[in-house]
């Protein structure tokens, strides 16, 4: 194929010592709906050649040898914008290289990926396409694994990295659908095209819209006896063609075409008759009001057949691959996903189908592939199903190797959440070191979003907090949750306004900094709960807005949301150490209360329906020997309990905690370190805090209930606007545990409870304190 003529070869390429118990504060579902997201990631077709090492453009002439990199600008060149630029849509194409090599695309500055974005054999001229991010500095950088080669790469368009309303277009992508086939005479006539031969045909008035700016199709050529290239090229615009380059066989590639207004383009071969088919995946918009926006990533491996010895899908096999929740992404909110996908060492001929689960399936094939081949790649845009995820057909009657890798996505808007007025403050105390009790520290999203932290440097002096906003300008809301990592430092997750769920660090065990706060994705319906595993390994739950539970495991390597199942939840959430895990207590959606156990391995046990008709969040205790029992508020304004027996069952009827009836806030409760008895603390209607005790350990049976603070103290500020947390504490003089509120002066409030069981009669002292005011 005469590479050389670049007007006709422009292309798209391509157990901690002491544990919170933590409840999550539900937040209602927000729709999505499709815009650009309101931020970025529209589309400006564009063709340019930034690099050809065969002719010298991009400043590089000559083959390629193994194990080399070559970068060159892409920002200000050949009509891209010198800045606004987000991401570019590349065709990257490998040209006779002397041994079988792949390519990798990435923002030059950047460490290399583990992904291909090309795979060529000895002796071809293959191409495909890519998505990839822009440097820092402006540029891209290709890596070529083996062999000599020449490479090419050509721009087919850019994705802005800012929204103006103005320019540029959203995507939207369809079910993969089939168009025009010269096999059968789909939407063209029938019969091969000859070397110099065109076909014109129109690509709108159905799945893609009139008036759309450009389509993402799958091309491909069958039936070649010889190699060769075919373009694609909007009838009224010749010069804005991109091409595949194709082998003896069938070849394919995921590729885009701009659009003129009567949607017509014209297919050119450059090589033997063959015959040519495409299928639309997406289209881009008019214009930028609709649509989808891009958000590049750091090309990832999703998926590889090979790994750990793996074995190649079997003839006709599926397999699903999950999207959302991985590289930070959400899981929901996602329009498509921009996948390569590889197949290697195929054993007879074939293709991939790629749909999304529990979606339409796709007939319309995506990477042809053929026995001998080593590797063969190809650019797929996909929509995603249930719980982000796609599905994967073998449709061949051989096994295939499969590789997935993630190149971006699209994302539609999700509604900001509004902060949570009064949300509940976290406090944690972690493991003590050898020569000192550990600090406490507090967290709390306040009114107006900001993630606040405070630091207790001393546990018996109340005014040594300092407080920080660690947020900026980012809006969080609802409940925090405090863990301590295997470092020793202490943790806080909490949800976004955006929905994802964000964490922060301290930046050292004990420090009074934090680190920068970091995006998880995820795109839950309430807040989070962290705990750490006695391994040592922290794990985030959360709860979607379909009563899906997923877990965020830490690891080092592939971390990820991950789906537990759809549970019938409704977001609040509890998790309490038990033997050889954590137990969770949560809400459904029904208003009764179901547990399960969640092994440190990562598994989950099925849930068990404790009934009830309660709201809010339920708290929950570990007594010794794993016993749970767990407290949740009855819609009459009454505490219910149920606990289980030494062998773990739970009772058939739920017992009335004392007398209380005006019970308004979602309950707190504690094992007394000192006395051993269960007390539970609650928020009243009358916006007091109440709080009760067993008669005597583990009685079951319990006394009145009493205000937390002194009879009589007619302070107001110790009035509570938020539900009540409460832990133990190690190491103060006169604390054993502590209450801790908002007040509605939006003061922290602190009760600190010294117990004492010295005599005949056990007692418990509150003490109101004011920890001091933030600074900002």
């Amino acid at each position: 194929m005469p590479l050389s003529v670049s007007a006709e070869r422009k292309k798209f390429s391509s157990l901690l010592l002491f544990v919170v118990l933590l409840a999550l504060a539900w937040v209602p579902g927000h729709a999505a709906y499709a815009d650009v997201s309101g931020k970025k990631g529209d589309f400006v077709p564009l063709n340019a050649v930034l690099l050809d090492t065969r002719s010298g453009t991009g400043g590089v002439t000559g083959t390629r040898g193994p194990n080399t990199t070559v970068s060159v600008q892409a920002l200000g060149v050949g009509g891209i914008p010198a800045t606004g630029v987000d991401a570019l849509l590349v065709d990257v194409t490998a040209i006779s290289p002397t041994a079988n090599t792949f390519l990798r695309v990435y923002p030059d500055g950047t460490p290399k990926p583990e992904a291909s974005a090309l795979n060529a054999s000895t002796g071809q001229t293959i191409s495909n396409s890519a998505v990839v991010k822009v440097g820092e500095n402006g540029k891209i950088a290709v890596y070529n694994a083996g062999g000599n080669t020449h490479v090419k790469l050509d721009v087919q368009g850019y994705f802005k990295s800012s929204y103006d309303g103005v320019n540029g277009s959203g995507f939207v992508p369809v079910n993969h659908t089939r168009l025009v086939d010269t096999r059968t005479g789909q939407g063209t006539s029938t019969g091969t095209i000859a070397n110099g031969g065109t076909r014109t045909v129109t690509l709108t008035g159905g799945v893609v819209p009139a008036g759309a700016k450009a389509a993402m199709v799958d091309l491909i050529v069958t039936g070649a006896t010889g190699t060769g290239y075919v373009m694609l090229a909007p009838a009224n615009e010749p010069s804005a063609a991109n091409a595949i380059d194709y082998v003896v066989g069938t070849t394919s590639m995921g590729t885009s075409v701009k659009l003129p207004a009567d949607g017509k383009v014209v297919i050119t071969n450059r090589g033997p008759a063959a015959h040519v088919a495409i299928s639309v995946q997406g289209y881009f918009t008019a214009g930028p009001t609709t649509g989808a926006g891009l958000r590049p990533v750091l090309t990832d491996v999703l998926l590889d057949t090979r790994a750990n010895g793996g074995s190649p899908l079997p003839a006709f096999a599926t397999v699903d691959v999950a999207i959302g929740g991985t590289n930070g992404l959400p899981t929901r909110g996602i329009a498509g996903a921009v996948l390569n996908v590889t197949a290697v060492s195929p054993s007879a001929s074939g293709f991939f189908t790629v749909s999304p689960l529990d979606g339409t399936e796709n007939g319309a094939s995506t990477d042809n592939f053929a026995p001998g081949q080593v590797a063969r790649s190809s650019l797929v845009v996909s929509k995603v199903g249930t719980e982000g995820k796609v599905r994967i057909k073998n449709s061949s009657s051989g096994t295939v190797h499969l590789l997935v890798d993630l190149q971006a996505w699209f994302a539609d808007r999700l509604d900001p959440l509004p902060p949570q007025a009064y949300a509940p403050v976290s406090a944690f105390q972690g493991t003590a070191t050898d020569t000192q009790f550990a600090t406490l520290q507090y967290a709390y999203t306040d009114n107006l979003g900001r993630l606040r932290i405070g630091h207790q440097s001393n546990v018996d002096d109340m005014s040594s907090v300092k407080w920080t906003v660690i947020s900026g300008m980012e809006a969080l809301t609802g409940r925090t949750s405090l863990n301590q990592l295997s470092t020793g430092a202490v943790q806080v997750t909490a949800q976004h306004n955006s929905s994802n769920i964000w964490t922060s660090s301290q930046t050292a065990a004990g420090a009074e900094s934090w680190n920068p706060l970091s995006d998880l994705g995820g795109s839950m319906a309430g807040a989070p709960v962290a705990v750490t595993l006695s391994t040592g390994l922290s794990v985030i739950f959360a709860v979607d807005a379909d009563g899906r539970l997923w877990h965020y495991r830490q690891t080092a390597t592939d971390a990820a949301w991950r789906s537990l199942g759809v549970a019938g939840l409704a977001g609040p959430l509890t998790a309490v150490p038990v033997d050889g895990g954590y137990r969770l207590v949560a809400t459904s959606t029904s208003g009764t209360v179901k547990t399960a156990l969640y092994a440190t391995d990562g598994g989950l046990t099925p849930w068990t329906d404790l009934g009830g008709n309660v709201t809010g969040s339920p708290a929950a205790i570990t007594f010794p020997g794993h016993a749970t029992a767990v407290f949740a508020r009855a819609a009459d304004g009454s505490i219910l309990t149920k606990r289980q027996n030494s062998a773990g069952a739970w009772p058939g009827t739920w017992a009335t905690v004392g007398t209380l009836t005006n019970a308004a806030g979602s309950p707190a409760a504690i094992l007394d370190p000192v006395l051993g008895r269960a007390a539970v603390v609650v928020r009243g209607t009358d916006s007091e805090l109440y709080r009760v005790f067993e008669t005597a350990q583990g009685s079951q049976t319990w006394g009145t209930w009493q205000l937390v603070r002194a009879p009589g103290d007619p302070t107001p500020t110790v009035l509570a606007a938020s539900d009540p947390t409460v832990i133990p504490v190690s190491g103060a003089v006169e604390t054993d545990w502590m209450v801790v509120f908002r007040n509605m002066n939006d003061a922290v409030m602190v009760s600190a409870v010294d117990s004492q069981s010295a005599g005949s009669v056990a007692t418990d002292t509150f003490k109101a304190h004011v920890l001091p005011a933030p600074k900002d």
